[in-house]
């Protein structure tokens, strides 16, 4: 369970304690996962939000964020994860694209 989001943002804290995860990888593997309709959820319920999310963390200093906040941004960047799969894809993965297990990404 992700640590819990700040109050004003609290109505997303099921998505978080998914979602929210440490590193683009862990995300990455989430959004692999699917399925497509819970990738959708965290689109609608995010992408509405996101100028108040960027208004929010704006006042904390990067990278040294407290425990909520990080939450919140590892939210947000999550909604950036699946963004193109929602947007473009319309499916977890890339539409006749290489199993994704045949590549290893070092960063």
């Amino acid at each position: 369970m992700a640590h819990p989001l700040p109050v004003a943002f609290a109505d997303l804290q099921s998505l978080a304690d998914r979602y929210a995860l440490p590193t683009e990888r862990e995300r990455h593997a989430e959004r692999l996962k699917g399925p497509f309709a819970d990738l959708k959820a965290l689109y609608d319920a995010v992408l509405p939000r996101l100028d108040a999310i960027h208004a929010h963390l704006k006042q904390h200093p990067w990278p040294a964020l407290p425990p909520a906040e990080q939450t919140l941004l590892d939210l947000a960047l999550a909604l950036m994860e699946v963004s193109l799969a929602v947007e473009s894809h319309g499916q977890p993965t890339v539409p006749h694209g290489f199993d994704h297990a045949r590549f290893k990404v070092w960063f």
